[in-house]
């Protein structure tokens, strides 16, 4: 029995069976209670795009070009190799440096946590509105500049 399979996109609708859960890039085994380290499919894809959004403009050409179509446009690294005239192995090799990169920028820089933090901030100030006194709400607003 299979208790763990390293799964690419393409198998990915094979194993959609009542007993695995599809995780980016592995299949699980529920019946064996398997713990897999990492985020799951939509925390990674969440995480890209936040990634890519802020810091796709520091990629190389190829990379910025990988990137978007596996990351944003969904396709197989088959797909993308094609388009860009390289292996699969090329595109994940791009695709991995440029997360290196991104993921790099983001520990020196912190926009993504601050972006975050920030729009914690602003769903605090509107769930307590009405407890502060309008000039004060006003105010804060500006300087979120939401």
């Amino acid at each position: 029995m299979i208790d763990k399979l390293t799964c690419t996109d393409a198998c990915k609708d094979i194993f959609l069976d009542r007993r695995f859960v599809v995780l980016y890039n592995f299949t699980v085994d529920t019946g064996e209670g398997i713990a897999v380290t990492g985020k799951n499919s939509l925390e990674q894809r969440v995480r890209d795009g936040l990634l890519f959004d802020n810091y796709g403009s520091l990629l190389t050409e190829r990379q910025h070009a990988a990137c978007n179509m596996v990351l944003l446009q969904d396709l197989s690294l088959a797909e993308a190799a094609e388009a860009l005239g390289v292996s699969r192995q090329g595109v994940h090799d791009l695709i991995s440096r440029a997360r290196e990169c991104m993921e790099g920028a983001d520990k020196a820089f912190g926009v993504i946590v601050l972006t975050q933090k920030l729009e914690r901030i602003c769903e605090v100030l509107e769930e307590n509105k009405s407890r502060l006194p309008g000039d004060l709400y006003t105010t804060f607003k500006k300087l979120l500049g939401a």
